[in-house]
């Protein structure tokens, strides 16, 4: 009787820890969600973790990595290695991090990869303008042609850990490349901390991180690109992959009437004019997906097609100032117009 009355207990103690296991094992992930002000920008993690505290840990590791890169490759820091080439133009090399020479040379690739239009030497022409400043102006012609002469990338010079712009009226500025460096690295340490569901968007750079808790993909939209507008026009569902748009609606000034945006051609030195309002590309990295939505802007409509479509893993949105949409052949069937007013055409 009594070795029965121990089985009965031992059973029921079996069924209790199969229950309190499976109970364990089906709990819902916890959303954790954390942003702050970093490159310039409100920057926004939000993942699903085991428990709020690990999603914490991962967030607060991906934000000390972001403002390490803030620290290292802005223009407005003064002690960042960034500035201290630029301050150190003309004059001598400067020893800089393994970060920095990673992301210039980066960023003479898409020189390259862009046909030109991606430069990170264009800080004279940046500065010039000002836009977003408190010195923003449109400059004169002849004071634009003059900054033209030093955005040539043939006077940086890099040997070993030093980098050396030898035209000291040059200014190198990564601002165009560095934050979807800084996705791409946030998104690796929350990977290395254990999270396989989360939205990292510094910005409108945007990563969509595996799928959401319901195993669905996350659901990203293209905003309007009409000034005043703020609706979406189109969405599509993404699966580790990033997504970026550059438009001529998110950074401006007008003076006598004329609008001007913040994507200067380095042919010309002026904002660019052609017929494109948004530039969204979809890629495995953020950081491709950054410097290409600018570049193809520039680029314009029939050249910047014909970008994506040669270049692996990378797709696109196109949207015209006539309201036209044009996506890229690998991802036709998976944009969702939400807006009547646009049509794909394509």
């Amino acid at each position: 009787m009594n070795t029965l009355k121990r089985k009965g207990k031992l059973i029921l103690l079996l069924i209790t820890l199969s229950i309190l296991l499976m109970a364990c094992g089906s709990e819902e992930p916890e959303l954790v969600q954390n942003g702050q002000l970093a490159l310039g920008t409100y920057s926004q993690i939000s993942v699903y973790a085991p428990t709020t505290s690990k999603g914490e840990k991962a967030i607060e590791a991906a934000f000390t990595q972001v403002t390490t890169i803030e620290n290292t490759l802005s223009t407005s820091i003064e002690n960042s290695d960034v500035s201290q080439i630029n301050l150190n133009a003309g004059t001598a090399p400067v020893q800089v991090d393994e970060m920095t020479l990673d992301v210039i040379h980066a960023g003479l690739d898409y020189y390259s990869i862009t046909k030109g239009t991606f430069n990170i030497g264009l800080g004279s022409l940046i500065e010039l303008w000002g836009i977003g400043q408190d010195w923003q102006k449109v400059p004169t012609d002849e004071e634009i042609q003059e900054a033209k002469q030093h955005i040539d990338l043939s006077n940086i010079e890099i040997s070993e850990k030093e980098v050396f712009i030898t035209d000291p009226h040059m200014l190198m500025d990564l601002g165009g490349i560095a934050k979807g460096y800084a996705v791409d690295e946030a998104v690796g340490i929350l990977r290395s901390n254990g999270i396989e569901s989360g939205f990292v968007n510094f910005g409108g750079d945007v990563y969509a991180l595996g799928n959401k808790s319901d195993g669905t993909p996350w659901r990203i939209g293209i905003q309007n690109p009409e000034i005043g507008e703020s609706g979406v026009i189109a969405r599509m569902g993404l699966t580790d992959k990033a997504i970026v748009t550059s438009g001529d609606y998110e950074r401006y000034f007008v003076e006598n009437d004329v609008r001007y945006h913040h994507i200067i051609d380095p042919e010309t030195g002026y904002p660019s004019t052609n017929e494109i309002s948004s530039v969204t590309i979809i890629s495995d990295k953020s950081m491709d997906a950054d410097v290409l939505s600018t570049a193809i802007f520039i680029l314009g409509l029939e050249k910047g097609l014909d970008l994506i479509e040669s270049l692996e893993e990378i797709q696109g949105v196109i949207v015209t100032k006539d309201r036209s949409v044009y996506i890229s052949s690998g991802i036709k069937n998976e944009v969702e117009m939400l807006d009547s007013n646009f049509s794909i055409v394509n």
